[in-house]
């Protein structure tokens, strides 16, 4: 398992710049997050959520990875808050390709997380395979990684699908039904659909993480 750092007793050897960034933006955004705690978070480029910073830059733009992880531990019962994860996100170098955090972080890494917390998951790279096991396991919740484009029948506009970026979400399933947190940055509420593929539609997905915890009443 990939090293986890947590606490100041681990940080011999971490650059200075990346302990003193962390630090920053976790006080910054405890502050930035009052209100919020206990809640399902919606809508990145909200008033709210869009304060909190992940590396230089604020969560409406590069927010979804840690939003997910969020709403996951919130579904579950667990005490994790928002500005815990980014902190641990920045300080384990979970960014993709950049530390300032413009591009976010890839879907992929946020198994690193579940890891180290000994939160039991299953993983699917199909939306096919994800349904298959989903129809027979109600009440649980995990995370969605997918390229934002459609397939649109042009071999050289579907060669190019990644250029619209990716995004990250969080969803339960419960009653036969799948919800899906944060789907857009403007929602307010959960966006309802019959199964990860009605959701997903023709575009690509990247992972899914499917925790193995059965969701809480909230």
């Amino acid at each position: 398992m990939k090293k986890w750092i947590t606490k100041p007793e681990q940080y011999k050897g971490l650059r200075r710049g990346r302990i003193e960034r962390a630090e920053r933006n976790y006080e910054a955004n405890k502050a930035a997050f009052v209100g919020l705690e206990g809640k399902m978070l919606h809508g990145q480029g909200g008033d709210h959520i869009k304060k909190l910073v992940y590396g230089t830059h604020s969560l409406e733009w590069c927010g979804c990875e840690l939003i997910a992880v969020a709403n996951t531990m919130l579904l579950t019962g667990r005490e994790a808050q928002l500005p815990e994860i980014i902190r641990e996100f920045e300080l384990n170098k979970m960014h993709q390709l950049l530390p300032s955090g413009y591009f976010g972080t890839s879907p992929k890494k946020v198994k690193y997380y579940y890891d180290f917390h000994s939160y039991p998951y299953k993983t699917f790279t199909t939306a096919a395979q994800a349904d298959e096991y989903l129809a027979d396991n109600d009440k649980v919740c995990g995370v969605l990684g997918f390229w934002i484009a459609e397939k649109t029948g042009s071999p050289f506009k579907d060669m190019l699908f990644f250029l619209k970026g990716q995004h990250t979400v969080a969803f339960e399933k419960k009653y036969g039904k799948i919800y899906v947190y944060n789907r857009y940055n403007s929602v307010t509420s959960a966006k309802q659909f019959d199964s990860i593929s009605d959701m997903m539609g023709t575009r690509r997905l990247i992972v899914a993480y499917v925790l193995e915890d059965k969701i809480k009443a909230l």
